[in-house]
């Protein structure tokens, strides 16, 4: 490594010189570039396309690709490396990696005994995906239906694993310049227990960027592109195809979503395409948006390519053709891109498969739906009509297959549409229902005790159609004393539904001091949103309600009641795990409440109305103030007693007190508390009461006014007279003369 010996003022001089005397080109001056989703430069020198290219030239791909090959371990009915056979399926085909670079039982390797030897947990699953049974067809050959099953997968896998996993990566190495020998179409599948690196880095750039302007990065993107109009390749309704203006590889390029759409799941129907994303970290990722990368390794020819290495692998990224020129090129290997990307895009309008129960289509208000006829070959032409309908509503010369389309639907289009071939044969019937895509659930989650805790939903907004939820959870640890990174260390499992389909579920055997994630995924046939929420136990704490609430009268005593309790069921009894309790209580029409804090299971209330009979609840909370207090108890009901003091006292003379017996059948039941507030004021006052505080304040005044004449007497005898004449005696003064008095002296 080397550094220059001229000064910052030396080169910026010299630059200055070069832009006053030469006009900048980016296609023929060399410049960088900065990628503000990676935060990254590249260098761009485009005059580098002038040399000659004496490396190495790649061998022309196999001309013919044998349809099967019983050999190859991805075709149907092959035998792979691990001795299982595939089915001979024909369609797609998913399974797992028979030699995954993630697992999902690895063991943790522990905490690091030197900050610069780190290692951390790295859990996960490996799937391959093939996309078709043969192996003589890519992607950009397959036909439209075809290519819409494959997406469908896509989005059903992420969806599966999103709910697993923080991140889920899908990508194909296609052709064996990119170390891909076989040749039989098919991708990857790596859903990991952390967020890797360029996955973090765009991460970071997107939610910095929507922090500062207040929209998604790529979303103001996109836009920009579609300004300038000068790295376009492909344009659609739903997507973009184009060749980032940061872009590293000569024929890079980014696949968007023309509206903000943060997961592939939440494709709907007519955009079913895109870019993977797990549901990692926090709940709030509306800075993400969808998107896909292509980065075909080639440097000017499909035989010619790119190598990353000397100054790429030490410095930075390097390119020597600009996005513009390649953009704008439509020869050799950029037209094999624009049939890829148009393969992609135009899978975006096939008819949606079904979801649920067969025959019935999805779409939603305001949008267009295509409906296709569920018995005919895709393309041939039918005529469709309304169930129960004789008119037509769309012909076989409308140029649609067996498509109908039905522009910006509404809940007039609802129903069942019938299909027929050119002989009248019935082709199909399909069922449209419209509803809206799903919204972030509301989840609350409670801990009735130390062990275990459950977690409850509701949807944020009725979509109208079939829906289910999808729930795990994952315990978390926080390596390092800043706690700012929280790491995924166990997990995740699933959150069992009790009773299965119930908006429940229960996490069992769960850590009183440590933090769980919670995931529920709401799903429709428009798409799929999720909600992560991060609880501890001791936060989510609440015991259940006390039971078994009792309130009997004291005998002999008209103002006091004695009401007695017991813990919840659910709580757990030993000693160490205890319960504190408050009580409240209010006489018959009033609503204002009374409340004290019991010391232990039972409370004998004092100052209660006589004659009157009163409303009493308790509730419940850990004696450790962990979590909040349960909720109310029902209420109990009792009266004071009206009789006699009891003759028979007990050892210690305080007042036995006997249990009322069952009422009577016959005996009027305690009313209820009336709604309508008492306009008198409530008297807790006791004749016995008022006596003493009358002899208090007696005494009291009596002590106010003897202490007060003792100080006027004390201030009169020591005022001083301000006249010079003699002096008066004063108050108290002696009687007698003092010259009187025997044995005084005269003076």
């Amino acid at each position: 490594m080397s550094r220059s010996g001229a000064g910052p003022e030396q080169r910026q001089q010299a630059s200055e010189a070069d832009a006053t005397a030469t006009t900048f080109l980016a296609s023929e001056h060399q410049h960088i570039r900065y990628n503000p989703l990676h935060d990254e430069w590249v260098l761009v020198s485009a005059h580098r396309m002038e040399r000659p290219w004496q490396g190495q030239v790649e061998l022309s791909l196999l001309k013919t690709v044998p349809r099967h090959d019983p050999h190859n371990p991805l075709c149907p009915g092959a035998t792979r490396a691990n001795g299982e056979v595939n089915p001979h399926y024909d369609g797609t085909f998913l399974f797992d990696n028979d030699f995954p670079a993630l697992q999902p039982d690895a063991p943790n390797p522990g905490p690091s005994d030197h900050p610069l030897f780190q290692a951390e947990a790295a859990r996960g699953v490996c799937k391959v995906l093939c996309f078709h049974p043969w192996s003589d067809v890519t992607l950009p050959l397959m036909s439209v239906p075809e290519i819409r099953a494959v997406v469908d997968v896509w989005a059903s896998v992420t969806e599966e694993l999103g709910a697993q996993y923080p991140w889920v990566q899908i990508f194909e190495n296609k052709g064996a310049m990119m170390g891909c020998s076989n040749p039989h179409p098919h991708c990857q599948v790596w859903a990991s227990s952390f967020l890797p690196d360029i996955a973090q880095r765009e991460e970071r750039s997107q939610r910095a960027y929507q922090s500062q302007h207040g929209e998604p990065l790529l979303m103001e993107y996109g836009r920009q592109e579609l300004l300038r109009k000068e790295r376009l390749v492909l344009t659609s309704e739903h997507w973009l195809v184009l060749v980032p203006f940061w872009a590293v590889w000569p024929f890079q390029t980014l696949l968007l979503p023309r509206r903000h759409v943060r997961r592939l799941p939440e494709l709907t129907p007519a955009e079913r395409d895109g870019a993977p994303t797990g549901s990692e970290a926090e709940a709030n990722w509306d800075h993400w948006q969808l998107h896909a990368h292509y980065y075909p390794p080639l440097l000017r020819s499909a035989t010619v390519r790119k190598f990353m290495v000397g100054y790429e692998m030490l410095a930075q990224a390097q390119r020597d053709l600009t996005p513009e020129q390649m953009s704008s090129s439509c020869s050799g290997l950029s037209r094999v891109l624009v049939a890829v990307a148009t393969a992609l895009v135009s899978a975006s309008t096939s008819c949606p498969q079904a979801w649920g129960p067969p025959g019935v289509q999805y779409g939603q208000p305001g949008r267009s739906m295509t409906l296709c006829c569920p018995g005919v070959t895709a393309g041939a032409p039918v005529s469709w009509f309304r169930d129960g309908e004789t008119s037509l509503l769309q012909g076989p010369d409308s140029g649609l297959g067996h498509e109908l389309v039905l522009a910006l639907a509404d809940s007039t289009d609802e129903g069942t549409y019938i299909c027929r071939t050119l002989d009248g044969a019935l082709g199909g019937m399909v069922t449209l229902q419209l509803g809206y895509p799903p919204a972030r659930p509301i989840v609350s989650c409670r801990a009735a005790d130390y062990e275990n805790f459950s977690c409850t939903w509701s949807p944020s907004q009725v979509s109208g159609l079939p829906t289910r939820y999808l729930t795990s959870y994952r315990k978390k640890t926080v390596p390092g004393a800043d706690g700012q990174r929280m790491s995924l260390s166990t997990g995740p499992w699933p959150c069992p539904q009790e009773p299965p389909g119930a908006a429940r579920c229960m996490v069992h055997g769960a850590e009183f001091w440590s933090q769980y994630r919670i995931n529920v995924t709401e799903v429709n046939p428009l798409g799929a949103s999720t909600r992560l929420l991060d609880v501890s136990l001791q936060s989510i704490l609440r015991p259940d309600p006390p039971q078994g609430l009792r309130v009997e009268s004291v005998p002999g005593y008209p103002r006091r009641l004695r009401a007695s309790w017991m813990y919840p069921a659910s709580w757990p009894r030993q000693p160490h795990f205890l319960l504190k309790f408050r009580l409240q209580y209010r006489p018959v029409q009033h609503p204002a409440w009374s409340m004290v804090e019991p010391a232990g299971l039972e409370e004998v209330i004092t100052d209660a109305v006589a004659g009157l009979p009163h409303a009493v609840r308790v509730s419940a909370r850990d004696f450790l103030d962990a979590g909040t207090w349960s909720a109310w108890s029902p209420e109990a009901w009792g009266t004071p007693s009206t009789g006699p003091l009891p003759k028979e006292m007990p050892a210690g003379g305080q007042p036995h007190m006997q249990r009322e017996e069952n009422p009577q059948a016959n005996s009027p039941a305690p009313p209820r508390p009336s709604l309508l507030p008492d306009p008198r004021p409530l008297d807790h006052r006791d004749p016995l009461e008022q006596m003493a505080v009358l002899a208090s304040l007696g005494i009291f005044s009596f002590l106010g006014l003897a202490a007060g004449a003792l100080a006027l007497g004390l201030w009169l005898r020591l005022k001083p007279d301000g006249k010079d004449g003699p002096q008066k005696p004063g108050f108290l003064a002696p009687m007698i003369p003092v010259d009187k008095l025997p044995g005084a002296p005269n003076l």
